[in-house]
């Protein structure tokens, strides 16, 4: 049973893990295509700011002027520093002509605030040093601190020395504890520096569980959810969870991105991650738009962050672009060599499909040639089967004839001799000279030949007369089985085409035969030399 449970957790960790690679994939896949459009986030940008310019071309009074010159630098303060400052300084000149106290200190702390995200660290503190804490009113007290907590976050991070890191470290620690007790506990300014507190003591499962709910809270809202993301991954980060670190800061990337915020952090540390894990292409990607971005924001010390990395990445992905040529040079090679083997494989191919072809093409005439052979075999085997039959019913026939002359010559002989032993000689000449012997006999000869020759073809009578026109048809008297044309032509069936045998058989003259086939020929309803044809094919 615990076997089993252990299987199907496994099983549910595995699919959860598949899922969540999936989704990353999904995202870094967006956050491609954000890089592609973001020449149109930028127009946005400027068509924003335009929009606000424009307003200042109108009569306007100081404070209008003041406000809209807010607006602008906020709109230029992740975008460009060098605009953002020549706002900030509008906005001090304005304030000074509102003789505006608290106008001025905010003014102030926006030019101080810029010239720290420019690396100008000692002006930026001169500046602020100079704003009399005490006489800031609720809404600005967060803001000082703010300025003082990034700026030593940025020279904390530009240290080189332990000691410079400990002493900076210390400072932006105390700025947090100050950012805490001044801001506001419901907002989401104020979670994002208690995320910040809560990763210092190493409380990474509680300062998860407020961001977690928070992020959910706010998904829906562009520029606070990308904010909360990069919170989230700074805790996977310190939790050792390198997926879900990637997850949260390709999507701070892509909010960063579509807002047209070119002074940001995740896309770079997402392309150090991504180098370190092998995604040369991405990575490059990804370094050269933040350090296109930084350039042009003018944020030095992103510039300084990028250009740490920018170089080990780009002579990677060099090497690897390098030897990808080089592969592709061999793949080129090899593609040739096999494209010429496979020329010469189609040559070769097409060389014995011709003689294939060339002998399906013989193999194809000599079938034809044996099917006429077998063709004429066939017809020959049925003519020999229908002579072999003639044959056999011939055969009969005379045996038949000859047994029964036999029989008569012998009552014939006794008769005669009776007859002469009787001296009854007038009556045996009488006999023999009577010539109704011979007429009876050749009478039966021709009944016995018809019977036969319509035992083999008993259609012969009807086919015959199919060959002829409708009123002549040759019709055998009732006591006659055939007549003497249709004998005639019944022994041209039979295969007895000389006019001479038929003569001699039929015991008629040529000229007899001759005059009954001519008849006949009158009578056709078709061609002489089709009825010569068709006759043998009578009974077939």
């Amino acid at each position: 049973m615990k076997h089993s449970f252990l299987l199907l957790l496994s099983f549910f960790i595995s699919l959860s893990m598949f899922g969540s690679k999936n989704q990353l994939d999904s995202l870094l896949n967006e956050l491609d295509q954000t890089i592609k459009n973001r020449t149109q986030f930028n127009k946005i940008k400027e068509l924003q700011i335009d929009s606000l310019k424009t307003k200042l071309t109108q009569n306007l009074n100081l404070e209008n002027s003041y406000n809209i010159y807010h607006s602008l630098y906020k709109e230029y303060r992740n975008y460009n520093m060098d605009s953002a400052l020549f706002m900030a300084t509008k906005k001090y000149d304005i304030a000074l002509g509102l003789e505006n106290t608290q106008y001025q200190y905010t003014a102030k702390m926006n030019i101080a605030e810029i010239l720290g995200i420019m690396g100008m660290y000692k002006e930026a503190f001169d500046i602020a040093d100079e704003i009399d804490r005490n006489r800031l009113n609720k809404d600005q007290l967060p803001y000082i601190y703010h300025f003082y907590h990034s700026t030593y976050s940025l020279l904390f991070g530009n240290s080189l020395s332990q000691k410079e890191k400990k002493h900076y470290e210390h400072l932006v620690s105390l700025y947090k504890d100050s950012l805490l007790q001044v801001n506001d506990p419901q907002t989401v300014t104020y979670h994002l520096i208690k995320n910040g507190k809560l990763i210092e003591l190493g409380r990474y499962k509680d300062a998860l569980s407020i961001m977690t709910d928070r992020y959910r809270e706010n998904q829906n809202n562009e520029s606070i959810a990308g904010s909360l993301a990069y919170g989230l991954s700074e805790i996977y980060e310190k939790l050792g969870n390198i997926e879900e670190q990637k997850k949260y800061l390709t999507i701070s990337a892509i909010s960063d991105i579509r807002r047209a915020v070119k002074s940001y952090i995740s896309l770079r540390k997402l392309a150090v991650i991504l180098y370190k894990e092998g995604d040369l292409d991405r990575a490059y990607l990804y370094i050269k738009c933040s350090m296109e971005d930084a350039t042009f924001c003018k944020a030095r010390f992103r510039t300084l962050e990028i250009s740490e990395t920018l170089p080990i990445i780009v002579a990677a992905y060099d090497k690897k672009v390098t030897q990808e040529k080089d592969n592709l040079k061999k793949y080129l090679a090899l593609i040739s060599i096999l494209s010429i083997v496979l020329i010469i494989s189609l040559i070769y191919i097409y060389k014995q499909l011709r003689k294939l072809s060339q002998a399906r093409k013989r193999i194809k005439d000599m079938y034809e040639k044996v099917k006429h052979m077998n063709t004429h075999l066939n017809e020959l085997n049925k003519k020999l089967s229908e002579s072999n039959l003639v044959k056999e019913e011939y055969i009969g026939y005379v045996f038949h004839l000859c047994s029964s002359y036999i029989d008569k010559m012998e009552t014939y002989r006794i008769n005669i001799n009776r007859k002469l032993k009787a001296g009854k000689i007038d009556e045996a000449l009488k006999t023999t000279n009577s010539g109704s012997l011979v007429s009876d006999e050749l009478k039966e000869f021709f009944r016995n030949f018809d019977v036969i020759f319509l035992n083999l073809y008993p259609n012969f009578v009807e086919e015959f007369n199919a060959l002829f026109r409708d009123d002549e048809h040759i019709i055998p008297k009732s006591e006659d089985i055939l007549t003497p044309e249709l004998r005639v032509f019944a022994l041209i069936r039979l295969g007895i085409n000389d006019s001479s045998k038929i003569a001699n058989f039929l015991h008629y003259s040529p000229q007899t035969v001759y005059n009954y086939k001519l008849k006949v020929h009158n009578k056709l309803a078709v061609s002489k030399e089709d009825f010569a044809s068709l006759i043998q094919k009578i009974g077939k």
